[in-house]
C-alpha cells in the first residue's frame, strides 16, 4: 500500500496507557503461556485491594500518573495508574502489585521483565513530574517494587530496585519512539481510510431491491448510536449491504472499527469477498479473520514438533520476530487467513497468535460470535475503544441458542474416567485430582435415583473437587509437561466449569443427568453420568456486552417474530426493527402445506404412511433433487424405511447421526444437478442450514412438524424460566425457535433469481392462526387438503400455469 510510504513529519501527539505501550514496545523473548486459565480479574483486583490496605501510611493506592516524551516532531502522552506510590519522601517509591498462580521464580523472565518495563515507565512518569515541580533533583532516582502475590499459598514476594532519573528517561524513550515509529504508519494508513470511504460508491451499478433500504437503516443507527435488527431474506445481499454504509459510516466519523460476526465458514468467505469487491471500488482498508485456534494453531491441529522440552519453537522467540511480520501484514491491507499461514511461516510464528496480535491495527475483524461473547474466549481487545465500533451479527437468529451454550458447563464423568486410564502413573497429583472430580460427580449424583435431576444450587463438593484438580494441571503447565489429547479436552472443561460456577446465577439450574445403557443379556451397565451448569437464558449477559458498542446490528433472512428475536438477543427497547421483502420472483416458488396429517408424537404410527405418499407425489410430479426434513433420527428412520419398502426404483440419500465431515460430504455429493435424489434429513441439522443448494442441486424440499425441540428437562426448565418472566414460555422456548427451523430449511429452495422449486409442510398446526401470522409475504401459502388436491397444485405450478398464484 502507497501510504506506508507515504507518512508526513507532522507534529502531533499520540495517546497511550503505560500498559499498552509497555506490551506493544517492551516485549521481547518467548511466547509463555499462564495455562488454560491465569488468575481471573475478579481474582487480581481482590488481591490488590487486600494489599493496598496494608500500605504504610505516606503511600497513596490508585494514583493516576502522567508523562510526555517528545520524538522528532511528535509527542507521546503517556498515562497510568499505579497500585501504591509513597511521594512524601526525598526519594519516592513505587509498588506494583501482581497477581499469579505461581512462585515468583517460576514466572518466566521475559514476563518478569515485562512486569518491570510497566514499573520503570511508572517511575519515569513521577520523576518526570517531581522535576516540573521542582520537587526534588535527578539524582534522588526512586524506589521501585513489584510485589507478586501468589494467589495459591497466599504468599508475597517483593523484588526491589533503584533507578536514577536519566536510565528511566532512556527506557521509556526507547520504549515511546518503537511505538511512535509504528503508529505513524497506522495513522496514515487511518487517514486513507477515511478519505477512501468518505469517497467509496456502492460496487455495483444499482442496488438489488431492498438492499438500498437496509444500507440506509446501518447508516442511520451507526449515526444516531442506535441499533437495528433487520430480516433480510436470501438474494437480498446482506453481506455487502451490511459493510457498504458501515465503512462509509467510519468515513463520516461515526465509527472507528468494524466488528463482523458470524458462525459459519461461508459467512467468513462471504464478509471477505465483499471487502474485495469495496477494495476493489477504491476502498483501502486493513480488515483480519479469526479462524478458530484447533485449525490454525500447530500445537492445537497436531502438526506441530516440539522440542527436547516440551516447547512449541514457534513460540520461542516470538516476539523478537513480531514486528517483521506485523510491518509485512499490515500493508498487505485485508489479511486473509492464507496471508496469516504465509507470513507464519516465513517468520516462525504461531498462526493463531500472530492473528490476535494484528487485531489492534486492523479496522474490520472478521470472527465466531464467541470472540466478543463467550466468557472463556472472549477477547479484551473488543472492549478497547468499543464506545466507536459498530458491531454486524450475520445469522442472528443462531446467537440466541449458541450463548446459552456459552454460558453452560459441563461435566462428564467418562470422558474424566478416560482421561485418568490414560496416565501411567496413577500416584501422581494429577491422577489423584482428577479421581478427585469423578468421586465428587459420584457423591452429587447419588442424591437423586431419577435418571434427570435438577437444582438450584451449584454443587459445591465438584466445585472444590476441580479446583483442586486445575491447580494440579497448572503444575503441568508450568514444568511444561506436554498433556494427551484427552487430559486437554478435559482440562478445557474444567477451566470453563469453573467460570461458569463463578458466573452460575438465578437463570442458572445444575442438571444431573444418567444415561444408562444395557448389556446384550438385558443387564444394566453404570450409568453414564453428565453434571451440567446449564444457563437458561443468556439475554441479560448478552445486553451487559452489547452495551458497550456504539451501535449494534443483527440480521438474518429468518427474525420473526421481532420482538422475541429483540428482546431474546439483548437488544435496547429502542432497536430499529426493519422487514424486507424477497428480491425474488415470488411466483418461481410453490408454497404447499398439507393440514390433514398430524406429526404430533402421539400421532407419528398414523403419520408414516402418508408422509410417504406425499413425499412420493411431491417427488414424481418433477425430476430433480428433493430432501425430506424431520423432527427426529427415529422417526426419519421409520419413515425412510417405509418408503424404500414400497419405492425401491427411487434413489434415496439419509443423514446419519455423528456424522464426520466425509460422511457429509458424500450425502450431498448425491444431490448434483444431474441427479434426481430424495434426502431424509433432520429439521434444525446441517443439511438444513447453511448449505448454499445453488442450481438445481436442490429444487424441493418437504418439511415434516413444526420444528419443536424434543421434550427434556433442560426444554422444560428454558420454558419455565420464560413463564417467571412474565413471558409465554412454550411460545418462547419452542413455538418461535421452531418456526425459525422452518424458515431456514424453507429458504434452502430459491438461492437466486433463477431457481424454481416447491416447500411443502406436513402438519395440520401449520394452518392455525399462530403461524399463518407468522409466514412471509411473499410465501402466498396455499391449503392442499388431500392428495389430489397437492398434485393439482404442483402439476399447476411446474407447468407454469401461475394463476393459483
Amino acid at each position: 500500500m502507497h501510504w506506508i510510504q507515504q507518512a508526513v513529519s507532522t507534529k502531533q501527539t499520540f495517546k497511550i496507557s503505560v500498559k499498552k505501550l509497555v506490551e506493544f514496545a517492551c516485549r521481547t523473548g518467548d511466547l509463555v503461556s499462564s495455562g488454560p486459565a491465569g488468575p481471573t480479574a475478579a481474582e487480581g483486583q481482590r488481591a490488590h485491594r487486600e494489599l493496598q490496605q496494608l500500605r504504610n501510611s505516606n503511600e497513596q493506592a490508585e494514583i493516576k500518573v502522567t508523562a510526555t516524551v517528545d520524538i522528532g516532531d511528535n509527542q507521546l502522552l503517556i498515562s497510568g495508574r499505579v497500585d501504591l506510590l509513597d511521594d512524601n519522601t526525598r526519594q519516592p517509591a513505587i509498588g506494583e502489585i501482581k497477581s499469579c498462580y505461581v512462585p515468583p521464580e517460576k514466572i518466566p523472565p521475559s514476563t518478569k521483565e515485562l512486569h518491570w518495563a510497566q514499573l520503570k515507565i511508572y517511575g519515569f512518569c513521577v520523576l518526570q513530574k517531581a522535576a516540573n515541580e521542582n520537587q526534588s533533583n535527578d539524582d534522588s532516582g526512586i524506589s521501585l517494587r513489584v510485589i507478586w502475590a501468589n494467589l495459591i499459598d497466599n504468599k508475597t514476594t517483593i523484588e526491589q530496585a533503584q533507578f536514577g532519573f536519566a536510565e528511566l528517561e532512556e527506557f521509556t524513550r526507547r520504549a515511546a519512539e518503537t511505538y511512535i515509529n509504528w503508529i505513524k504508519i497506522i495513522d496514515s494508513y487511518r487517514k486513507r481510510l477515511r478519505e477512501t470511504a468518505a469517497d467509496l460508491q456502492f460496487p455495483y451499478v444499482n442496488f438489488r431491491a431492498g438492499q438500498r433500504e437496509m444500507a440506509a437503516g446501518i447508516y442511520v443507527c451507526a449515526r444516531d448510536r442506535r441499533s437495528l435488527l433487520c430480516e433480510a431474506p436470501t438474494g437480498i445481499g446482506k453481506t455487502i449491504s451490511a459493510l457498504f454504509p458501515s465503512v462509509k459510516s467510519i468515513g463520516e466519523k461515526h465509527i472507528d472499527n468494524i466488528i463482523y460476526l458470524t458462525a459459519k465458514t461461508s459467512g467468513r468467505t462471504a464478509a471477505n469477498t465483499s471487502i474485495a469487491q469495496l477494495q476493489s471500488a477504491g476502498l483501502e482498508i486493513s480488515s483480519i479473520t479469526i479462524t478458530a485456534k484447533k485449525t490454525t494453531c500447530h500445537c492445537s491441529n497436531g502438526t506441530c514438533t516440539r522440542n527436547d522440552d516440551g516447547r512449541c519453537p514457534l513460540t520461542i522467540g516470538f516476539f523478537d520476530r513480531l514486528p517483521a511480520a506485523q510491518l509485512h501484514l499490515i500493508s498487505i491491507g485485508v489479511i486473509s487467513p492464507e496471508s496469516i499461514d504465509e507470513a507464519a511461516h516465513k517468520y516462525k510464528l504461531c498462526p493463531f497468535e500472530l492473528t490476535l496480535q494484528m487485531l489492534p491495527w486492523a479496522t474490520i475483524v472478521i470472527c465466531d460470535y464467541n470472540y466478543v461473547f463467550d466468557p472463556l474466549v472472549r477477547l479484551s481487545h473488543f472492549s478497547d475503544h468499543a464506545n466507536q465500533t459498530l458491531v454486524l451479527i450475520d445469522e442472528a437468529h443462531n446467537l440466541i441458542d449458541r450463548a446459552r451454550s456459552m454460558y453452560s458447563a459441563k461435566l462428564d464423568r467418562e470422558q474424566i474416567k478416560s482421561a485418568i486410564a490414560d496416565i501411567d502413573d496413577k500416584n501422581s497429583p494429577i491422577a489423584k485430582q482428577l479421581s478427585g472430580v469423578v468421586n465428587s460427580i459420584n457423591r452429587w449424583s447419588g442424591k437423586s435415583d431419577c435418571d434427570e435431576s435438577e437444582e438450584t444450587d451449584k454443587p459445591a463438593t465438584i466445585t472444590r473437587a476441580v479446583g483442586k484438580c486445575t491447580d494440579a494441571m497448572q503444575q503441568l503447565t508450568e514444568n511444561n509437561t506436554p498433556m494427551t489429547e484427552n487430559i486437554a479436552d478435559v482440562a478445557k472443561e474444567l477451566y470453563r466449569y469453573l467460570v461458569i460456577e463463578d458466573l452460575f446465577g438465578d437463570q442458572h439450574r445444575t442438571i444431573t443427568v444418567k444415561s444408562r445403557k444395557f448389556s446384550k443379556h438385558g443387564k444394566k451397565s453404570l450409568p453414564a453420568i453428565t453434571v451440567k451448569l446449564q444457563c437458561l437464558n443468556a439475554t441479560d449477559r448478552l445486553k451487559r456486552l452489547m452495551k458497550q458498542f456504539r451501535t449494534t446490528v443483527a440480521f438474518s433472512a429468518t427474525l420473526r417474530p421481532q420482538h422475541f428475536f429483540r428482546s431474546s438477543l439483548g437488544l435496547p427497547e429502542n432497536t430499529h426493527c426493519m422487514s424486507l421483502l424477497s428480491p425474488f420472483d415470488s411466483s418461481r416458488q410453490a408454497s404447499l402445506f398439507c393440514d390433514w396429517v398430524d406429526t404430533r408424537y402421539v400421532a407419528r404410527d398414523q403419520a408414516i404412511k402418508p408422509i410417504v405418499e406425499i413425499a412420493h407425489h411431491v417427488y414424481r410430479a418433477h425430476r430433480g433433487n428433493y430432501q425430506i426434513f424431520f423432527p427426529s433420527y427415529a422417526f426419519m428412520n421409520r419413515v425412510h424405511q417405509a418408503f424404500v419398502k414400497k419405492y425401491p426404483a427411487i434413489p434415496t440419500a439419509i443423514q446419519q447421526r455423528n456424522s464426520d465431515e466425509t460422511t457429509r460430504r458424500d450425502f450431498l455429493q448425491q444431490f448434483d444437478d444431474s441427479n434426481a435424489t430424495l434426502g431424509f434429513a433432520i429439521l434444525g441439522g446441517i443439511f438444513g442450514e447453511g448449505v448454499d443448494y445453488t442450481g438445481d442441486k436442490l429444487i424441493g424440499t418437504i418439511i415434516v412438524g413444526t420444528g419443536l425441540a424434543s421434550i427434556s428437562l433442560e426444554q422444560q426448565l428454558i420454558e419455565q424460566d420464560f413463564n417467571n418472566s412474565g413471558l409465554n414460555g412454550f411460545d418462547y422456548a419452542s413455538r418461535y425457535p421452531g418456526f425459525t427451523r422452518v424458515l431456514q430449511t424453507a429458504g434452502r429452495v430459491i438461492r437466486s433469481e433463477t431457481d424454481k422449486g416447491v416447500v411443502v409442510l406436513i402438519d395440520k398446526r401449520f394452518n392455525k392462526s399462530f403461524y399463518r401470522n407468522l409466514f412471509p409475504q411473499h410465501w402466498n401459502l396455499l391449503n392442499c387438503d388431500n392428495t389430489d388436491t397437492l398434485n393439482h397444485q404442483l402439476q399447476q405450478f411446474w407447468s407454469g400455469q401461475q394463476s393459483i398464484f
